[in-house]
């Protein structure tokens, strides 16, 4: 019985440290290079469900500036003018206002993010956004995955 349970611990570390040299091989052939200089991120039109869309011309304009090795983390910056609409966050979001602000109807409750305010939505949730002039944020996306996020669902 003692041979059998080293085997098997043994067997969980050497999968571990298999596991754990691939991750590093992954992140080290991957990831992005050091600035060395000053980058300017240039807004692009970004194509948004036109039904999320509830009024106004919002003209969403959104560049991802940063993404994770392993993919599962990405940042940005987005901005789009006066409207109102639904947001359907697929994956959990960070998000830091910059300039303007919105008024957010989320999870039953309404709240108003300002220049200089975060906020955090989880995926698989919807917030109905009240853009009155414009806002520009940053936004910093994490993808779980599958079985965490269903987790999350049932914790709640």
């Amino acid at each position: 019985m003692k041979k059998i349970l080293i085997s098997c611990a043994t067997g969980a570390l050497l999968t571990l440290l298999v596991v754990a040299t691939y991750q590093t091989v992954q992140h080290v052939n991957s990831i992005a290079p050091a600035s060395t200089e000053t980058v300017t991120p240039q807004l692009k039109p970004l194509a948004v469900n036109p039904s999320w869309v509830k009024q106004g011309t919002p003209n969403f304009r959104a560049t991802e500036f940063f993404k994770s090795s392993d993919g599962k983390t990405s940042s940005g910056i987005f901005e789009c003018d006066a409207s109102t609409f639904e947001w359907h966050y697929q994956l959990d979001e960070a998000i830091y206002v910059l300039d303007g602000g919105v008024e957010l109807d989320y999870q039953g409750k309404r709240f108003t993010l300002k220049a200089g305010d975060s906020a955090f939505f989880r995926a698989g949730t919807t917030a109905t956004w009240h853009v009155p002039s414009h806002i520009r944020k940053t936004w910093t996306l994490y993808d779980a995955g599958k079985v965490p996020r269903t987790f999350a669902k049932v914790s709640n």
